[in-house]
């Protein structure tokens, strides 16, 4: 560990980075590129919490800043302290920022947070000894504690959910609680943000803001990466964590106002909720939605959506309102149609009958909604015929577009533990933990048979229904009419592009495979 002495610092300067990434090329980079939510919800937390920080925020994907740019960004911004959190898959890059921002500012306190740090710590710091300080899960207490430990006012002990090596000795605390009541979290600082960055050119989600109302989960997926994270978590006496799930809310009143400031002084017509089930209390949905029709406001928006709440909510008559007030975009983890698919996977009140109806009650009554579903394949029991299926039960149940994943155990999931106990992992390089790369074989396919059938499917989608697929290019309905476009357009511009590149020489033309291949901006390099 090698940093600045901050103690007794008046001011500390705080940046928020994500580094230049890759991103999946069947969307346009604009919409790939939506706001980090987490960095402006810290920084807005830490600027009540710690009165000697000021918080900046650095985004390199809409600003195209590119890694030979990034260092004298750093130099000429100087922060006392560097903050990064990113995805698994994207983990690799996370490690590069710290080791350039270590290059740059040889005395920058660095943080890492986010999914794989919170629950590999140890071996994060060992990966990328660049790393001052790993914390863990939610990390607004956590990151308030520890900068005013860095400042002085208290121990490193004392800091909760802290992985760190000081003196080269490993010191780990208890892991802290979390924030039961939302409406204590301020509004997320989108004044550091630069929202008009985003989007700017958005095909799918215009003028889109991402937006939370909760946290947590009311399901237990063994494979989920939200429960694993936002969850409750209790370190046992053998070192390992177990998790319980934790949902929260916001108040309807609270989420108004966030909707308001977003819509009236940023401009926002496109909301992109992060929550990882976001139609959940019937009454709280019914007294929005009431709330952003009053309002007259003109706005749609995409969400992660739950068909057994969907059932329930339109023999309420909620999920009439939710339309009217703006729902346009689910996105359903419909997962597997078999009962012992989803036992497996341990999700709840879902199944073939449960979709058939609810992707058909949105058909019928609610044609501007578009609906996608996902679905899993790889599992352990799976042959070439039972991944088969899964595009039939796609038709079958009738979604705009289906997006079908080779089932990724992330760490910090049951499903990460078992793979890792009964020696399933054949891939660990995480920089391939993309949904798209199998990254375990199951107990009839080899992982190249997992990608093949996976991308079977994908493939046939529209090949063995075009008719349908193509009628809906002709919508009535806007956002509808321009997603079932915009996929045939991606997809057919990926197919394009590698067919030029294999002409000259540069890579292999591999056909639909290459559709789940992630692209690299032209300006990564920049």
């Amino acid at each position: 560990m090698n940093h600045a002495d901050l103690r007794g610092r008046d001011r500390i300067k705080i940046l928020f980075l994500r580094p230049p990434r890759h991103y999946w090329p069947i969307l346009n980079e604009s919409d790939n590129f939506l706001l980090p939510l987490g960095y402006p919800s810290l920084a807005a937390w830490v600027r009540e919490k710690v009165p000697e920080a000021d918080c900046e925020i650095l985004d390199c994907c809409p600003s195209r800043i590119g890694w030979a740019s990034l260092k004298e960004e750093l130099r000429v911004r100087k922060p006392d302290v560097l903050c990064i959190g990113e995805k698994v898959c994207y983990i690799h890059e996370a490690f590069r920022g710290f080791k350039l921002a270590k290059e740059a500012l040889p005395d920058v306190v660095t943080i890492s947070g986010g999914h794989l740090s919170s629950h590999l710590p140890k071996w994060s710091i060992e990966q990328c000894p660049e790393i001052d300080y790993v914390l863990r899960y939610e990390g607004e207490l956590p990151l308030q504690s520890l900068l005013e430990s860095l400042v002085g006012k208290h121990p490193l002990e004392q800091v909760p959910s802290l992985v760190c090596r000081p003196n080269g000795h490993l010191l780990e605390t208890e892991i802290g609680p979390n924030v039961d009541d939302l409406d204590q979290l301020p509004v997320p600082a989108y004044d550091l943000a630069n929202l008009k960055s985003y989007a700017p050119f958005g095909l799918l989600w215009p003028r889109a803001a991402t937006i939370q109302r909760s946290r947590g989960c009311v399901d237990t997926c063994r494979f989920c990466s939200w429960i694993a994270v936002e969850a409750k978590h209790h370190k046992q006496a053998d070192g390992s964590v177990v998790h319980k799930p934790s949902y929260r809310s916001k108040s309807v009143e609270r989420m108004v106002y966030e909707t308001e400031l977003l819509y009236e002084k940023y401009g926002v017509r496109y909301l992109f909720w992060v929550d990882a089930t976001w139609n959940v209390d019937a009454e709280w949905l019914q007294a929005y939605c009431e709330e952003i029709i009053r309002r007259k406001y003109q706005l749609g928006w995409w969400a992660f959506t739950r068909l057994d709440q969907v059932l329930h909510q339109e023999k309420l008559g909620v999920f009439d309102t939710m339309v009217k007030a703006g729902l346009r975009h689910v996105l359903v983890g419909v997962e597997r149609p078999a009962e012992e698919g989803l036992t497996f996977l341990n999700k709840h009140g879902y199944g073939y009958g449960v979709a058939k109806e609810a992707f058909g009650l949105m058909k019928r009554k609610y044609p501007e909604v578009f609906r996608q579903g996902t679905f899993i394949t790889g599992l352990r029991q799976d042959t070439a015929e039972s991944i088969r299926n899964l595009l039939t039960y796609a038709h079958e149940i009738d979604v705009d577009f289906a997006a079908f994943h080779p089932l990724t155990p992330f760490p910090g999931t049951p499903m990460y533990d078992e793979a890792v106990k009964n020696g399933w992992l054949e891939e660990t390089d995480f920089a391939k933990y993309d949904m798209f790369c199998p990254v375990m074989p199951t107990e009839h396919l080899s992982r190249d048979e997992v990608a093949h059938w996976t991308t079977w499917c994908q493939q046939n989608f529209v090949a063995k229904r075009p008719l349908r697929y193509f009628s809906r290019m002709m919508s009535p309905h806007s956002i509808r009419r321009r997603l079932h476009w915009w996929f045939f357009f991606t997809i057919g511009r990926v197919l394009g592009n590698q067919m030029l590149n294999h002409v000259r020489g540069i890579e292999t033309f591999e056909g639909f495979a290459g559709v789940n291949k992630l692209w690299k901006p032209t300006w990564y390099d920049a």
